[in-house]
Protein backbone atom coordinates (compact mmCIF):
# COMPACT_ATOMS: atom_id res chain seq x y z
CA UNK A 1 0.00 0.00 0.00
CA UNK A 2 3.25 2.48 0.91
CA UNK A 3 4.46 1.95 -2.36
CA UNK A 4 1.39 2.49 -4.14
CA UNK A 5 0.95 5.84 -2.46
CA UNK A 6 4.43 6.99 -2.93
CA UNK A 7 4.01 5.67 -6.50
CA UNK A 8 1.01 7.60 -7.60
CA UNK A 9 2.51 11.12 -6.12
CA UNK A 10 5.98 10.60 -7.59
CA UNK A 11 4.07 11.20 -11.05
CA UNK A 12 2.53 14.44 -10.02
CA UNK A 13 6.31 15.77 -9.26
CA UNK A 14 5.82 18.13 -12.46
CA UNK A 15 6.80 21.75 -11.58
CA UNK A 16 3.92 24.05 -11.71
CA UNK A 17 4.49 27.50 -13.60
CA UNK A 18 2.14 30.91 -13.64
CA UNK A 19 2.72 33.26 -16.10
CA UNK A 20 1.31 36.75 -14.85
CA UNK A 21 -0.03 39.58 -16.63
CA UNK A 22 3.29 41.19 -17.76
CA UNK A 23 4.24 37.21 -19.17
CA UNK A 24 7.01 36.88 -16.24
CA UNK A 25 7.16 33.40 -14.82
CA UNK A 26 6.27 33.15 -11.25
CA UNK A 27 8.12 30.23 -9.57
CA UNK A 28 6.43 30.54 -5.91
CA UNK A 29 4.05 27.37 -6.64
CA UNK A 30 5.90 24.22 -6.41
CA UNK A 31 4.67 20.81 -5.53
CA UNK A 32 4.44 18.80 -2.63
CA UNK A 33 6.57 15.38 -2.16
CA UNK A 34 4.46 11.99 -1.50
CA UNK A 35 2.73 11.67 1.69
CA UNK A 36 3.76 9.70 4.73
CA UNK A 37 1.77 6.65 4.98
CA UNK A 38 0.82 6.61 8.94
CA UNK A 39 0.78 2.87 10.67
CA UNK A 40 -1.28 4.63 13.59
CA UNK A 41 -4.17 2.75 14.25
CA UNK A 42 -7.81 4.75 13.17
CA UNK A 43 -9.24 4.12 17.01
CA UNK A 44 -6.20 4.97 18.35
CA UNK A 45 -5.91 8.59 16.27
CA UNK A 46 -9.66 9.19 17.86
CA UNK A 47 -8.45 8.47 21.05
CA UNK A 48 -5.59 11.09 20.93
CA UNK A 49 -7.49 13.79 19.52
CA UNK A 50 -7.72 17.07 21.28
CA UNK A 51 -7.11 20.57 20.97
CA UNK A 52 -3.36 22.32 20.62
CA UNK A 53 -3.80 25.97 22.00
CA UNK A 54 0.43 26.76 22.08
CA UNK A 55 3.27 25.73 19.77
CA UNK A 56 7.11 25.90 19.49
CA UNK A 57 9.06 27.82 16.59
CA UNK A 58 10.02 24.34 15.46
CA UNK A 59 9.32 24.26 11.54
CA UNK A 60 6.89 21.77 9.82
CA UNK A 61 8.37 19.96 7.52
CA UNK A 62 7.58 19.75 3.44
CA UNK A 63 6.53 15.99 4.13
CA UNK A 64 4.53 16.93 7.31
CA UNK A 65 2.43 19.22 5.75
CA UNK A 66 1.90 17.32 2.28
CA UNK A 67 0.47 14.58 4.25
CA UNK A 68 -1.74 16.87 6.14
CA UNK A 69 -2.44 18.73 3.57
CA UNK A 70 -3.64 15.31 1.89
CA UNK A 71 -5.31 13.91 4.57
CA UNK A 72 -7.42 16.96 4.35
CA UNK A 73 -8.59 16.84 0.84
CA UNK A 74 -6.18 15.35 -1.05
CA UNK A 75 -6.83 13.06 -3.99
CA UNK A 76 -6.76 9.21 -3.57
CA UNK A 77 -5.45 6.66 -5.70
CA UNK A 78 -8.79 5.58 -6.84
CA UNK A 79 -9.60 9.74 -7.87
CA UNK A 80 -12.20 10.54 -5.43
CA UNK A 81 -11.12 12.40 -2.64
CA UNK A 82 -10.32 11.89 1.25
CA UNK A 83 -13.74 13.31 2.39
CA UNK A 84 -17.23 12.58 1.12
CA UNK A 85 -18.86 15.68 -0.92
CA UNK A 86 -22.19 16.74 0.47
CA UNK A 87 -24.63 16.11 -2.44
CA UNK A 88 -21.40 14.81 -3.89
CA UNK A 89 -20.51 18.17 -4.76
CA UNK A 90 -16.97 19.10 -3.48
CA UNK A 91 -16.49 22.68 -2.30
CA UNK A 92 -13.72 22.87 0.03
CA UNK A 93 -10.74 25.42 -0.22
CA UNK A 94 -7.73 25.17 1.79
CA UNK A 95 -5.63 28.74 2.05
CA UNK A 96 -1.54 27.78 3.14
CA UNK A 97 -0.79 30.72 5.33
CA UNK A 98 3.66 30.26 5.43
CA UNK A 99 5.90 33.12 6.64
CA UNK A 100 6.69 34.08 2.92
CA UNK A 101 3.40 33.71 1.21
CA UNK A 102 -0.10 32.63 1.23
CA UNK A 103 -0.87 29.57 -1.26
CA UNK A 104 -3.90 27.42 -2.30
CA UNK A 105 -3.80 24.06 -1.46
CA UNK A 106 -4.67 22.30 -5.19
CA UNK A 107 -5.65 18.85 -4.04
CA UNK A 108 -5.54 17.31 -8.06
CA UNK A 109 -1.87 17.94 -8.22
CA UNK A 110 -1.44 17.91 -4.59
CA UNK A 111 0.80 21.41 -4.99
CA UNK A 112 0.43 24.16 -3.56
CA UNK A 113 -0.28 27.62 -5.94
CA UNK A 114 0.74 31.00 -5.24
CA UNK A 115 -1.79 33.24 -3.65
CA UNK A 116 -0.18 36.22 -1.79
CA UNK A 117 3.32 37.52 -1.24
CA UNK A 118 3.75 38.56 2.66
CA UNK A 119 3.16 36.59 5.88
CA UNK A 120 -0.28 36.71 7.11
CA UNK A 121 -0.12 33.79 9.77
CA UNK A 122 -0.73 37.15 12.32
CA UNK A 123 -3.10 39.29 10.85
CA UNK A 124 -6.05 36.81 10.48
CA UNK A 125 -8.04 37.09 14.31
CA UNK A 126 -7.03 34.37 15.95
CA UNK A 127 -5.43 33.94 19.26
CA UNK A 128 -2.75 30.97 18.72
CA UNK A 129 0.39 32.03 16.61
CA UNK A 130 2.00 28.97 14.61
CA UNK A 131 4.30 28.18 12.05
CA UNK A 132 1.85 27.64 9.71
CA UNK A 133 -2.25 28.42 9.95
CA UNK A 134 -4.61 26.71 7.39
CA UNK A 135 -7.50 28.62 6.44
CA UNK A 136 -10.57 26.17 5.52
CA UNK A 137 -13.30 28.19 2.82
CA UNK A 138 -15.34 27.04 0.64
CA UNK A 139 -16.83 28.08 -2.56
CA UNK A 140 -20.13 29.81 -2.44
CA UNK A 141 -21.28 28.64 -6.14
CA UNK A 142 -21.23 25.01 -5.05
CA UNK A 143 -22.57 24.88 -1.78
CA UNK A 144 -24.40 27.00 0.82
CA UNK A 145 -23.36 28.10 4.54
CA UNK A 146 -24.57 25.34 5.95
CA UNK A 147 -23.30 22.29 3.97
CA UNK A 148 -20.12 24.08 2.76
CA UNK A 149 -19.40 23.97 6.62
CA UNK A 150 -19.98 20.14 6.89
CA UNK A 151 -17.72 19.52 4.38
CA UNK A 152 -15.19 21.58 6.21
CA UNK A 153 -16.09 19.78 9.15
CA UNK A 154 -14.93 16.76 7.52
CA UNK A 155 -11.74 18.10 6.52
CA UNK A 156 -11.19 19.77 9.79
CA UNK A 157 -11.28 16.20 11.22
CA UNK A 158 -8.60 14.97 9.15
CA UNK A 159 -6.03 17.82 9.99
CA UNK A 160 -7.22 17.15 13.73
CA UNK A 161 -6.23 13.52 13.37
CA UNK A 162 -3.17 13.54 11.06
CA UNK A 163 -2.03 16.30 12.76
CA UNK A 164 -2.09 13.76 16.12
CA UNK A 165 -0.52 11.18 14.48
CA UNK A 166 2.49 13.11 13.55
CA UNK A 167 3.16 14.01 16.74
CA UNK A 168 2.13 17.82 15.14
CA UNK A 169 -0.99 19.42 17.37
CA UNK A 170 -4.25 22.05 15.55
CA UNK A 171 -6.92 23.61 17.37
CA UNK A 172 -10.03 25.08 15.50
CA UNK A 173 -10.30 28.82 15.59
CA UNK A 174 -13.78 30.12 14.21
CA UNK A 175 -15.28 33.20 14.45
CA UNK A 176 -17.65 35.71 12.35
CA UNK A 177 -16.89 37.79 10.64
CA UNK A 178 -14.31 34.67 9.02
CA UNK A 179 -11.45 35.29 10.73
CA UNK A 180 -9.29 34.67 7.02
CA UNK A 181 -11.38 38.10 5.68
CA UNK A 182 -8.56 40.23 6.11
CA UNK A 183 -6.14 37.80 3.36
CA UNK A 184 -8.38 39.51 0.29
CA UNK A 185 -10.42 35.88 -1.00
CA UNK A 186 -12.13 35.99 -3.97
CA UNK A 187 -15.90 37.00 -3.44
CA UNK A 188 -17.22 33.28 -4.13
CA UNK A 189 -15.43 32.30 -1.37
CA UNK A 190 -16.37 32.21 2.71
CA UNK A 191 -13.76 31.54 5.05
CA UNK A 192 -15.51 29.67 8.25
CA UNK A 193 -12.30 28.37 10.20
CA UNK A 194 -8.60 28.96 10.54
CA UNK A 195 -6.72 26.35 12.24
CA UNK A 196 -2.90 26.51 13.67
CA UNK A 197 -0.61 23.86 13.04
CA UNK A 198 2.93 23.62 14.97
CA UNK A 199 4.57 21.41 17.28
CA UNK A 200 2.88 21.20 20.84
CA UNK A 201 4.94 23.35 23.75
CA UNK A 202 4.18 20.08 26.00
CA UNK A 203 4.74 16.64 24.73
CA UNK A 204 1.41 14.42 24.25
CA UNK A 205 0.83 12.10 27.51
CA UNK A 206 -1.77 9.67 26.92
CA UNK A 207 -2.41 6.95 29.63
CA UNK A 208 -4.65 4.10 28.54
CA UNK A 209 -7.38 3.69 30.49
CA UNK A 210 -10.61 2.80 29.31
CA UNK A 211 -13.94 3.24 30.69
CA UNK A 212 -14.40 1.31 33.93
CA UNK A 213 -18.15 0.86 33.86
CA UNK A 214 -20.64 0.62 30.71
CA UNK A 215 -23.96 -0.06 29.72
CA UNK A 216 -22.55 -0.41 26.39
CA UNK A 217 -19.46 -2.93 24.89
CA UNK A 218 -16.35 -1.27 25.68
CA UNK A 219 -14.07 0.20 22.33
CA UNK A 220 -11.51 -1.45 21.38
CA UNK A 221 -8.86 -0.93 18.36
CA UNK A 222 -9.42 -2.10 14.88
CA UNK A 223 -6.47 -2.94 12.29
CA UNK A 224 -6.65 -0.97 10.30
CA UNK A 225 -4.42 2.42 10.10
CA UNK A 226 -5.19 6.01 9.72
CA UNK A 227 -4.00 6.05 6.45
CA UNK A 228 -5.93 3.06 5.23
CA UNK A 229 -9.21 3.91 6.48
CA UNK A 230 -9.32 7.54 4.58
CA UNK A 231 -8.32 5.74 1.30
CA UNK A 232 -10.46 2.91 1.47
CA UNK A 233 -13.70 4.97 2.68
CA UNK A 234 -16.80 4.60 -0.08
CA UNK A 235 -20.22 5.48 0.23
CA UNK A 236 -22.64 2.72 -0.76
CA UNK A 237 -26.23 2.40 -1.78
CA UNK A 238 -26.92 -1.41 -1.32
CA UNK A 239 -27.09 -1.81 2.96
CA UNK A 240 -28.67 -4.60 4.96
CA UNK A 241 -27.39 -7.25 7.07
CA UNK A 242 -27.25 -7.48 11.01
CA UNK A 243 -24.90 -5.41 13.51
CA UNK A 244 -23.39 -6.44 16.72
CA UNK A 245 -23.88 -4.53 19.89
CA UNK A 246 -19.92 -4.30 20.09
CA UNK A 247 -20.24 -2.92 16.03
CA UNK A 248 -23.42 -0.55 16.79
CA UNK A 249 -21.51 0.70 20.07
CA UNK A 250 -18.10 1.19 17.98
CA UNK A 251 -20.09 3.39 15.41
CA UNK A 252 -21.71 5.42 18.28
CA UNK A 253 -18.84 6.14 20.02
CA UNK A 254 -17.24 7.52 16.74
CA UNK A 255 -20.01 9.87 16.12
CA UNK A 256 -19.68 11.51 19.43
CA UNK A 257 -18.10 9.38 21.83
CA UNK A 258 -15.30 9.66 25.13
CA UNK A 259 -11.72 8.81 24.55
CA UNK A 260 -10.14 5.53 26.10
CA UNK A 261 -7.40 7.57 26.68
CA UNK A 262 -6.62 9.79 30.09
CA UNK A 263 -4.81 12.94 28.77
CA UNK A 264 -1.74 13.30 31.49
CA UNK A 265 0.03 16.05 29.60
CA UNK A 266 -0.63 19.20 31.82
CA UNK A 267 -1.66 21.54 28.27
CA UNK A 268 -1.76 25.10 29.42
CA UNK A 269 -5.19 26.10 29.38
CA UNK A 270 -6.79 22.53 29.12
CA UNK A 271 -8.36 21.30 32.36
CA UNK A 272 -10.01 18.57 30.34
CA UNK A 273 -8.38 14.64 31.10
CA UNK A 274 -11.10 12.79 28.58
CA UNK A 275 -11.46 14.37 25.23
CA UNK A 276 -14.20 13.45 22.57
CA UNK A 277 -13.77 12.03 19.44
CA UNK A 278 -14.86 15.16 17.73
CA UNK A 279 -14.45 19.40 18.65
CA UNK A 280 -17.31 21.37 19.56
CA UNK A 281 -17.08 24.92 20.27
CA UNK A 282 -16.61 26.13 23.29
CA UNK A 283 -16.99 22.84 24.62
CA UNK A 284 -20.68 22.84 24.41
CA UNK A 285 -21.41 19.80 22.72
CA UNK A 286 -24.93 20.14 21.18
CA UNK A 287 -25.29 17.55 19.22
CA UNK A 288 -27.99 14.23 19.83
CA UNK A 289 -27.36 10.86 18.17
CA UNK A 290 -30.38 9.23 17.72
CA UNK A 291 -29.80 5.24 16.69
CA UNK A 292 -32.96 3.93 14.41
CA UNK A 293 -32.80 -0.24 14.25
CA UNK A 294 -35.20 -2.73 13.72
CA UNK A 295 -35.83 -3.04 17.76
CA UNK A 296 -36.67 0.83 17.54
CA UNK A 297 -35.58 4.30 17.81
CA UNK A 298 -32.52 5.20 20.62
CA UNK A 299 -30.83 7.95 21.96
CA UNK A 300 -26.98 7.86 22.72
CA UNK A 301 -25.47 9.00 25.81
CA UNK A 302 -22.14 9.62 25.74
CA UNK A 303 -22.28 10.10 29.70
CA UNK A 304 -25.79 9.78 31.14
CA UNK A 305 -24.46 10.43 34.47
CA UNK A 306 -24.41 14.29 33.14
CA UNK A 307 -28.04 14.06 33.92
CA UNK A 308 -26.38 14.05 37.87
CA UNK A 309 -23.73 16.21 38.01
CA UNK A 310 -24.51 19.33 35.71
CA UNK A 311 -20.50 20.14 35.21
CA UNK A 312 -19.14 19.57 31.79
CA UNK A 313 -18.69 16.07 30.52
CA UNK A 314 -15.19 14.32 30.74
CA UNK A 315 -14.20 17.32 33.73
CA UNK A 316 -11.21 16.52 35.37
CA UNK A 317 -11.84 12.64 34.33
CA UNK A 318 -14.99 12.13 36.64
CA UNK A 319 -17.05 9.16 36.03
CA UNK A 320 -18.39 8.06 32.52
CA UNK A 321 -21.47 5.98 31.74
CA UNK A 322 -22.43 5.28 28.01
CA UNK A 323 -25.89 4.01 27.20
CA UNK A 324 -28.48 3.92 24.52
CA UNK A 325 -31.76 4.84 25.94
CA UNK A 326 -34.69 3.26 23.65
CA UNK A 327 -37.42 6.41 23.11
CA UNK A 328 -39.75 4.27 20.84
CA UNK A 329 -40.35 0.70 20.43
CA UNK A 330 -41.01 -0.88 16.56
CA UNK A 331 -39.35 -1.07 13.47
CA UNK A 332 -39.12 2.18 11.83
CA UNK A 333 -36.82 2.13 9.24
CA UNK A 334 -38.57 2.20 6.71
CA UNK A 335 -40.49 5.09 7.56
CA UNK A 336 -37.38 6.75 8.01
CA UNK A 337 -36.48 5.93 4.22
CA UNK A 338 -39.92 7.16 3.68
CA UNK A 339 -38.79 10.94 4.24
CA UNK A 340 -35.83 10.29 1.88
CA UNK A 341 -37.52 8.56 -0.66
CA UNK A 342 -34.23 5.81 -0.30
CA UNK A 343 -34.44 2.52 -0.34
CA UNK A 344 -31.35 1.62 1.59
CA UNK A 345 -32.37 2.82 4.64
CA UNK A 346 -35.09 0.51 4.83
CA UNK A 347 -32.70 -2.29 4.85
CA UNK A 348 -29.57 -0.76 6.82
CA UNK A 349 -29.52 -2.42 10.36
CA UNK A 350 -28.34 0.93 11.79
CA UNK A 351 -28.93 4.67 10.81
CA UNK A 352 -27.57 7.70 13.41
CA UNK A 353 -29.52 10.87 13.03
CA UNK A 354 -27.46 14.23 14.24
CA UNK A 355 -29.83 16.52 15.94
CA UNK A 356 -28.60 19.88 17.38
CA UNK A 357 -30.39 20.79 20.43
CA UNK A 358 -30.76 24.48 20.24
CA UNK A 359 -31.22 25.39 24.23
CA UNK A 360 -27.28 23.78 24.17
CA UNK A 361 -25.83 25.93 22.44
CA UNK A 362 -26.96 29.45 24.68
CA UNK A 363 -26.39 27.97 28.10
CA UNK A 364 -26.98 30.20 30.87
CA UNK A 365 -24.00 32.59 32.46
CA UNK A 366 -21.99 31.52 28.48
CA UNK A 367 -21.95 32.89 24.80
CA UNK A 368 -25.17 32.88 23.32
CA UNK A 369 -24.22 30.70 19.76
CA UNK A 370 -27.82 30.15 19.03
CA UNK A 371 -28.12 32.52 16.21
CA UNK A 372 -29.05 31.45 12.93
CA UNK A 373 -25.67 33.36 11.61
CA UNK A 374 -23.69 30.83 13.74
CA UNK A 375 -25.24 27.74 12.82
CA UNK A 376 -22.69 27.14 10.25
CA UNK A 377 -20.44 26.18 13.51
CA UNK A 378 -23.00 23.53 14.49
CA UNK A 379 -22.87 22.17 10.99
CA UNK A 380 -19.64 22.00 10.96
CA UNK A 381 -19.16 19.86 13.95
CA UNK A 382 -22.00 17.40 12.69
CA UNK A 383 -19.61 17.28 9.23
CA UNK A 384 -16.47 16.16 11.91
CA UNK A 385 -19.60 13.22 13.68
CA UNK A 386 -20.37 11.94 10.44
CA UNK A 387 -16.94 11.33 8.64
CA UNK A 388 -15.93 9.52 12.08
CA UNK A 389 -18.59 7.24 11.36
CA UNK A 390 -17.71 6.73 7.52
CA UNK A 391 -14.22 6.06 8.91
CA UNK A 392 -14.95 3.88 11.64
CA UNK A 393 -16.91 1.89 9.13
CA UNK A 394 -14.50 1.19 6.80
CA UNK A 395 -12.53 0.24 9.62
CA UNK A 396 -14.93 -2.18 10.68
CA UNK A 397 -15.40 -3.80 6.57
CA UNK A 398 -18.84 -1.67 6.64
CA UNK A 399 -20.60 -0.13 4.01
CA UNK A 400 -22.25 3.41 4.68
CA UNK A 401 -23.29 6.52 3.38
CA UNK A 402 -25.31 9.83 4.51
CA UNK A 403 -27.79 12.06 3.11
CA UNK A 404 -28.79 15.88 4.33
CA UNK A 405 -31.57 16.33 6.11
CA UNK A 406 -33.92 18.23 3.71
CA UNK A 407 -37.30 18.41 5.68
CA UNK A 408 -36.41 19.24 9.34
CA UNK A 409 -40.30 19.21 10.20
CA UNK A 410 -40.75 15.61 9.32
CA UNK A 411 -37.83 14.89 10.82
CA UNK A 412 -38.31 16.07 14.26
CA UNK A 413 -42.42 14.43 13.65
CA UNK A 414 -40.28 11.13 13.43
CA UNK A 415 -38.54 11.46 16.71
CA UNK A 416 -41.39 12.98 18.22
CA UNK A 417 -38.47 16.39 18.98
CA UNK A 418 -40.01 20.43 19.27
CA UNK A 419 -38.81 22.38 16.13
CA UNK A 420 -38.49 25.19 17.62
CA UNK A 421 -36.13 23.34 20.09
CA UNK A 422 -34.43 20.64 17.39
CA UNK A 423 -32.84 21.17 13.75
CA UNK A 424 -32.11 17.59 12.65
CA UNK A 425 -28.85 17.86 10.39
CA UNK A 426 -27.87 14.64 8.63
CA UNK A 427 -28.70 10.70 8.85
CA UNK A 428 -25.60 8.79 8.55
CA UNK A 429 -26.21 4.96 7.31
CA UNK A 430 -24.34 1.99 8.54
CA UNK A 431 -24.28 -2.33 7.24
CA UNK A 432 -22.66 -4.80 5.65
Amino acid sequence: MKSKIVAIFTCMLIITLIINVDGELILNNFNLPPPISVDMILEESMFRRMSIREFTDDPITDEELSTILWAAYGIRIDGKQTVAGINNTHAGIIYVLKKDAAYKYDPLNHSLIFYKEGDYRNIVGWQYEAPIQLGLCWNIDKADAYFGSAELGQMGQNVYLMANALELGTVVCGQDPPAIEPLGIPHNEKGLVIMPLGHPIDEYNFVNKPLWISLLPKIEKSSISLTTALIERIENTTIDGELTRKVISHIMWSSYGFSNFLDKSNQEKNNLKRHRTVPSAHGYYPLKMYAIRSSGIYQYYPNILTKIYPVPVGFLGLPILTYMLKIKNGDHREELANLFSENFIASAPLSIVSVLDINMTRPKNHDDLSGEALRKFWYYEAGSSLHNVLLEATALELSSNFLPIQNKFNMCSFLGLEQDYFEPLFVVTIGE
